[in-house]
């Protein structure tokens, strides 16, 4: 596997992913592509189904920091965000 050097590669696969799940067709050919793997499960968010990643350490000497937890709460929530409410 190729490892991304610089911010620009990351912001570059970035754009490309986005661009991907925002159209239904490619967004489920890129979970089906992911799920090939057999190393990795896939859970795409619905409209009334949103999946919270859990880390699996936390650092036990950071807990009081809030900058840290806000961290945290960031990657766990990732893009989470929906506009349309379901009913």
């Amino acid at each position: 596997m190729t490892q991304l050097n610089t911010r620009e590669d990351i912001l570059t696969l970035g754009a490309k992913v986005g661009a991907m799940i925002q159209d239904g067709e490619k967004r489920n050919e890129l979970a089906e592509t992911i799920a090939a793997k057999g190393d990795v499960k896939v859970y795409a968010d619905t409209a009334d189904t949103v999946h919270l990643v859990v880390p699996s350490s936390v650092d036990a000497a950071k807990i009081g920091d809030e900058a840290y937890l806000e961290e945290l709460g960031r990657r766990a929530l990732g893009s989470c965000v929906y506009h349309i409410q379901p009913d």
